[in-house]
């Protein structure tokens, strides 16, 4: 890191005390600080593998535009002029969605035209941007022609969880339990949503759970039985119980996130790709909650960040993980080549450094 850049960060500028009381003392640097430092941690990302990105993207918003969009103007219309409708957009496709297209690319059963994609990769001496059109061409292939189940359930799971996290937070005034209570019963269908957002997020639901056969019903019940642990470890937090782990609830919704969005790809992806989406998503949350100390420091809600359990050594430690995991994975599905696990990486560098821009900009909603 830049010598400047660092003494920037960790103390030449006036820190921010915490709100919440924590054995000793915890400060955080101001936004523009934090900003800085997750830019420099993320370093420049390789531009030329930008292809790749753009394919998986634009598959994802193609079936976020088939199979999400028709749900929303059917329950919740008024969505499409609200600020959250570009929140939603850009976490269903450009963040959730990317993470089971990016373990496509390194899955023990990847489908055929991914494996020869991979073989050339391994075989010949082609430039990043010639390997990442091959991407893109194999993602878009597969997006209009194979696999059309899966597409249909990562659209619809991905925006899902966009969905549930924002109704819990701004859509409903009940108390903390009745909260979370009537939000499982909507999404179980035991009682009816009485209100257009609620109505979404069954909506979802139920289409998501469309056309499951034996094998995928129980991975699916298992799957959604993870997001209402979320949903009561939201409840636990709002309440302020306190977390064995110190970590303020979050483990629950990184790890029920994951297991909905592995559904859809678990027969080609196998166990395996479970553990890199897990620490994908603890940097998102981790990188999220360093965000936006200043909102969540006005809320009741005691964040990782505000008691000094998340720091910036924390951010690095997490980010470092993911890319190291994302190396492991394409090698153990049978890579050869250390060009092509490079490619990869940076592939999955680029579109966490475009999602960490986008959540920097986000709109507030």
């Amino acid at each position: 890191m830049d010598p400047k850049l660092a003494r920037a960060i960790h103390g030449a500028h006036e820190s921010i005390p915490c709100a919440v009381t924590a054995p000793s003392r915890v400060t955080i640097p101001p936004r523009a600080a934090r900003v800085a430092s997750l830019r420099a941690l993320l370093g420049t990302p390789n531009r030329a593998v930008a292809p790749l990105a753009v394919g998986i993207r634009r598959t994802a918003r193609h079936h976020f535009d088939r199979h999400v969009v028709p749900q929303i103007r059917l329950t919740w219309p008024a969505l499409f002029a609200e600020p959250f409708y570009e929140k939603l957009t850009i976490g269903a496709c450009d963040l959730y969605a990317s993470a089971p297209y990016t373990a496509l690319f390194c899955a023990p059963h990847a489908p055929a035209v991914v494996r020869a994609m991979t073989a050339i990769g391994d075989a010949l001496p082609l430039s990043d941007r010639s390997l990442a059109l091959l991407g893109r061409g194999a993602i878009e292939g597969l997006g209009r022609f194979a696999l059309a189940e899966q597409h249909r359930r990562i659209a619809l799971i991905s925006a899902f969880i966009v969905v549930v996290d924002h109704v819990f937070d701004h859509c409903m005034d009940d108390a903390p339990k009745t909260r979370g209570a009537r939000l499982e019963a909507v999404i179980e269908g035991r009682i009816a949503p009485d209100s257009p957002p609620l109505a979404l997020t069954r909506a979802l639901t139920v289409a998501m759970s469309e056309g499951l056969d034996a094998i995928d019903r129980p991975i699916f019940q298992a799957a959604l039985a993870r997001v209402f642990e979320w949903i009561r470890a939201e409840v636990k937090a709002m309440l302020g119980e306190p977390d064995p782990r110190g970590l303020g609830h979050r483990l629950a919704g990184v790890e029920g996130t994951i297991d909905g969005l592995l559904f859809p790809v678990i027969r080609t992806t196998g166990e395996s790709a479970r553990q890199w989406m897990y620490d994908v998503s603890l940097f998102v949350q981790i990188m999220d909650d360093w965000l936006d100390y200043e909102s969540d420091v006005r809320s009741d809600r005691a964040t990782p960040v505000m008691t000094g359990a998340w720091a910036m050594p924390q951010v690095e430690s997490a980010w470092n993980k993911t890319v190291v995991g994302i190396e492991d994975l394409v090698r153990a599905s049978g890579s050869r080549s250390p060009r092509y696990v490079r490619f990869i990486r940076d592939a999955y560098k680029l579109m966490m450094h475009e999602v960490t821009e986008a959540m920097i900009e986000r709109p507030d909603a």
